[in-house]
């Protein structure tokens, strides 16, 4: 079944300016030249984006050991962020799209008519979507499937550069 957001396969992640939990802003400049795992969540401190953000904390050191950038956005404001972040202890910065900018702009679809979308992407070095995953319910899936998509892609990459 094809992920309800795989339009944005191959397509450039939208310039962006917002702010972190700690109010510093965090622009597209950050998430150039690095992989970056960017999951889209509807709300701090529901139980559903609590479980998804805590599954990101407790897998945050695969991440960090190959240099991936790991950022957690929803709508919340940066104090909320802030709450959310200290009273799970997550290790990784939380992005304030408070007017939806980011969400817009990839187009991403309301879960249910309401609810922000809970979507993950994975983004290349050179900036572009090369996998989305979307599940309003399968919460805790989301950083399987990050990981496991950055190890096929990023092998498959090698192994293209390894035979030319």
């Amino acid at each position: 079944m094809s992920d309800s957001h795989a339009y944005l396969l191959d397509t450039k992640f939208p310039d962006f300016s917002i702010y972190d939990d700690e109010g510093v802003l965090v622009t597209n400049n950050e998430i150039q030249q690095k992989w970056t795992v960017m999951f889209f969540y509807p709300k701090d401190d529901s139980p559903g984006c609590t479980l998804q953000a805590c599954s990101f904390r407790d897998r945050y050191e695969e991440f960090y050991k190959q240099g991936i950038l790991l950022y957690g956005v929803s709508s919340d404001s940066i104090a909320s962020h802030k709450r959310f972040k200290k009273k799970y202890n997550l290790l990784y910065s939380l992005l304030s799209d408070k007017e939806n900018r980011v969400s817009k702009a990839l187009k991403l679809k309301k879960n249910f008519g309401m609810l922000n979308a809970r979507v993950t992407f994975v983004i290349n070095p050179k900036g572009v979507i090369v996998y989305t995953h979307t599940s309003q319910l399968g919460v805790t899936g989301h950083v399987n499937k990050a990981l496991k998509a950055i190890k096929t892609i990023s092998a498959a990459s090698e192994n293209q550069l390894s035979s030319t």
